[in-house]
């Protein structure tokens, strides 16, 4: 079959002379003239072959479209599957007499050259680019193609860390496994993500002639893995798709990836303490011991103990104890830990070793190798060189075996963090030299999970897309740190600002492919090792507590504050629920972070405003901004615990702090008595209400009875609206009679100190 034009199901032209195809959304040709391309080598020398082009083989079906092109050594088929979503595939079979090494399978190529062009209303420098980086460390954010915070401070560290693929040049736009593209315009967003990331590390990028479109591919890396005759490499899939609205489209793709990588998501979240931002790997057991009987003692409702770095002679020697440190060893620590009804958790960098390991000393071949036949190095690690571990060898991974049998089963930890273990997935020679970069990496981290079975696997450091399925939880942006702003101009180093962007940013990946975690939370007073005011740690509290994933601590609990735990209780429990920056395409560091929380008993919205400026702000932004109803609603100031009023068209603040974020609770007005918000967690509500009751006693009286549950003890208050002629009566807890306080007109507030749970009734009446 080879027409000029087909039209399939008002999704496709297909474009027969040419061997090109046009996507097509609400009747809008959107991504014109696609094809595909493989780049491969046959003997030393490198070849192309795409589909582009006259006479290619063209096949229309029920269920799927393929092309098909063939040179003297392979045999290229891109298919376009045509289910609910459109998604394509490439083959690439060996049709020759002799091994082909494959490069680049290009799943989707739109070049200029070729009449191809992206439609989405304005052009290129009014678009706003998906970036999503490689681990988790490396920068996320939705980049504006005209200007922006991009950065790439370059040098061998950072590009052994974020740069798994060589970039074409500084006005390219380049993302890991997936993207959007949407029109700052208010026109439409385009969605292109692979699916599946188990077999090829895969990107989609941008490619611009100043501002000018040039280039448009979706590529998978097969890493130059042999083909012999007759063999087949298949691409991952490749997910198509087009909406006016891009945060949908991220989470519609993270629900497909999640279905078919059969991601893991546990129901209950862990919460914790973690050594690692206070004592950076100089903590003792003692130090351990006696941050958990501080956990214990402030009835703290943390249920793990986790021992980051530090603790063992050297990256790689695991099971070589640091006796200087823990001279009972570590099964004697996580015997503490549980004493103090807590359970131990502990960290180790699994895939790679020390330049100075008795690992690396004792089996020097078990690591990846350069083209001279010296180790990759991963990483720096306190100025040490660590090599990354060729997972391609059964021995290395019975080794690796060895230790998580070791501390999970002889020493009793729980829970396992893996570290830095995107050295896997890094280039380099294997042992088996068909298996792919993924391949390796996943294969190892299967090996991992067999190992430990259901106790809880937390990644860091990791790629992304490779590892759902197979971790519980996931790090998705940068470490904390006791500093605002990164020392150095780098989006992936240690801050608390480049932690809050990436949490924001990859909201959509929690509770789809595993347990967001955002890191810890550092809630000690500026000085005891840390840089960061008030404004600050409320910000960061705020990002983990909207997260709804993991929340750790990781203070030094014997001598903080005590008054300052009760930023960290209003953080706990994890809600589950995470808030989604409405103007993530907007702004590139999202400023509006909303929670629409929907209970039996009513509804509110949770509403973030951040102020990323170095300096005091005017805010302003309407209700539609944010996503909310039509109506008229009740607005309270949570941090500064104030009624701000009644709102129906925007919200506006005058002197917005830097780097503070605005917490508010927004709740539609009502002609009855009513809760409006809770005090004793950032959700306002989510997390400690269990149900709200309304008795009604004849026309003129009601009485409203809210159940509370949430660990630990902790003081806060609960604010009722009473509109006129509604007033509040009388007030109790727990069946006692208990004060409460008028704060404005119609507003009453019943403070407490609630333990465990507690049963609040207000009574209200109605005057004549």
């Amino acid at each position: 079959m080879n027409l000029d034009e087909t039209y399939i199901r008002d999704r496709l032209i297909l474009h027969g002379k040419r061997g090109t195809a046009t996507f097509v959304f609400q009747a809008v040709p959107v991504i014109q003239q696609a094809s595909a391309r493989l780049e491969y080598r046959v003997g030393g020398e490198r070849r192309v072959l795409e589909i582009a082009g006259p006479n290619a083989a063209l096949e229309v079906k029920r269920e799927h479209i393929r092309w098909e092109r063939s040179d003297d050594h392979v045999r290229l088929r891109w298919y376009i599957h045509l289910g609910d979503d459109l998604e394509v595939v490439v083959e690439a079979q060996n049709i020759g007499a002799t091994p082909v090494n494959l490069d680049r399978l290009t799943v989707l190529d739109v070049r200029q050259d070729n009449d191809g062009a992206v439609n989405l209303g304005a052009g290129p420098r009014r678009w706003s680019f998906y970036k999503h980086g490689w681990q988790s460390w490396s920068p996320t954010f939705a980049r504006h193609i005209g200007d922006g915070i991009y950065v790439n401070p370059g040098g061998e560290e950072y590009d052994r860390k974020h740069t798994p693929h060589p970039n074409s040049g500084t006005e390219d736009f380049q993302s890991e496994w997936f993207t959007v593209l949407h029109d700052l315009d208010g026109g439409m967003s385009a969605l292109l993500g692979f699916v599946d990331g188990r077999h090829a590390l895969a990107d989609v990028a941008l490619y611009l002639d100043g501002r000018a479109f040039r280039r448009l591919a979706a590529t998978c890396y097969a890493d130059g893995v042999a083909l012999a005759p007759g063999e087949r490499f298949l691409s991952e899939p490749l997910m198509v798709a087009f909406s006016d609205d891009p945060l949908r489209l991220l989470e519609h793709y993270a629900d497909r990836v999640a279905a078919r990588m059969n991601a893991r998501v546990p129901a209950r979240i862990p919460t914790g303490w973690c050594t690692w931002y206070y004592f950076y790997g100089e903590n003792s057991a003692e130090d351990v011991l006696a941050n958990a009987a501080q956990i214990r003692k402030h009835h703290l409702p943390l249920e793990y103990v986790l021992i980051d770095d530090g603790y063992q002679q050297a990256i790689g020697d695991w099971l070589r104890i640091d006796e200087t440190k823990f001279p009972q060893g570590m099964r004697a620590v996580a015997e503490g830990i549980r004493a103090a009804g807590l359970r131990p958790g502990i960290w180790l960098a699994p895939f790679g070793v020390s330049s100075e390991s008795a690992a690396y000393a004792e089996h020097p071949d078990w690591t990846l190798k350069r083209d001279d036949g010296s180790p990759v190095v991963a990483w720096q690690h306190w100025g040490t060189d660590i090599y990354a571990l060729d997972l391609s060898r059964d021995d290395v991974l019975d080794w690796i075996a060895r230790v998580f049998q070791v501390m999970g089963d002889e020493w009793g930890y729980d829970l396992f963090k893996i570290d830095f273990v995107f050295a896997a997935a890094m280039e380099g020679i294997r042992h088996d030299p068909k298996m792919t970069r993924a391949e390796a990496y996943r294969r190892g981290i299967e090996r991992i999970r067999q190992v430990i079975g259901d106790r809880f696997l937390l990644g860091c450091g990791a790629p992304q897309l490779p590892s759902v399925g197979v971790v519980d939880a996931m790090r998705i942006g940068p470490d904390v740190a006791f500093n605002w702003d990164p020392i150095w101009a780098d989006l992936s180093a240690p801050a608390g600002a480049n932690a809050v962007r990436n949490t924001a940013t990859r909201y959509f990946m929690h509770r789809r492919w595993w347990l967001n975690d955002g890191d810890c939370v550092l809630v000690r007073m500026r000085g005891d090792q840390s840089d960061l005011v008030l404004n600050e740690m409320r910000t960061v509290v705020t990002c983990i507590a909207l997260s709804g994933g993991l929340t750790l601590d990781s203070d030094n609990l014997p001598t903080i504050r005590a008054g300052r735990l009760k930023y960290l209780r209003m953080a706990l429990p994890p809600s589950g629920m995470a808030a989604r920056p409405v103007d993530l395409f907007r702004n590139e560091n999202p400023h509006h972070q909303v929670l629409h929380v929907d209970k039996p008993w009513g509804q509110w919205w949770v509403v973030a405003l951040m102020n990323w400026r170095n300096k005091t702000a005017k805010t302003e932004v309407t209700l539609r901004e944010l996503g909310l109803p039509e109506g008229e609603y009740h607005v309270y100031n949570f941090w500064r615990q104030r009624y701000v009023g009644v709102r129906s068209d925007k919200l506006a603040f005058r002197r917005h702090q830097p780097h503070e974020s605005i917490v508010l609770c927004l709740k539609p007005v009502s002609d009855q008595p009513d809760l409006l918000t809770s005090t004793f967690h950032v959700t306002q509500g989510a997390a400690e209400i269990q149900g709200v009751q309304r008795m009604v006693h004849g026309p003129n009286g009601q009485t409203l009875r809210v159940a509370l549950e949430k660990a630990g003890a902790q003081r806060g208050q609960l604010v009722f609206t009473a509109p006129a002629p509604w007033r509040a009566s009388e007030a109790r807890v727990d069946g006692r009679k208990w004060p409460f306080r008028v704060l404005a007109s119609g507003l009453v507030a019943v403070r407490f100190r609630l333990k465990e749970r507690a049963l609040v009734e207000v009574d209200f009446v109605r005057d004549e």
